[in-house]
């Protein structure tokens, strides 16, 4: 004798459709990207803030009349808030008063602060400050 089959389940009403799209559907039941880096301890480094720029430094009127021009490198250490919590001249422009504007400048500046188990951690990031001339400014 052959079993008796269950009956198979009524078909699925068909879904209404929409032009509608829509973005992250279902994104929660998929695994966060960056789970193995956090349960390695792994640092995902400081970054710009989302939707923010920092303003550039004023470039120094003496420097301009000078014709100075140059880059600084700078090393900053954000704090877990995203403030710079220190700022140094890692590399100087040769022109103490460009050094200067850059580092008053990044005292000011925001960033997003560097993670690490999920967790916002102090760390250090190195940027350039670029002081330029346009051609006019030049002669």
């Amino acid at each position: 004798s052959v079993p008796a089959r269950p009956a198979a389940p009524p078909p699925r009403p068909a879904r209404p459709t929409d032009d509608t799209v829509r973005l992250n559907a279902g994104s929660a039941a998929l695994p966060d990207p960056s789970l193995g880096a956090r349960a390695l301890g792994a640092v995902t480094p400081p970054a710009a803030a989302p939707g923010e720029r920092n303003a550039p430094p004023g470039y120094p009127a003496e420097s301009r009349r000078r014709g100075e021009e140059g880059i600084v490198r700078l090393s900053l250490r954000i704090d877990s808030d995203g403030r710079v919590d220190r700022a140094e001249v890692a590399e100087s422009s040769g022109f103490p008063a460009l050094d200067r504007a850059a580092l008053e400048a990044a005292r000011r500046w925001r960033f997003r602060p560097a993670m690490q188990g999920g967790l916002p951690v102090a760390a250090t990031l190195n940027t350039a400050v670029h002081f330029r001339l346009t051609e006019a400014e030049r002669r």
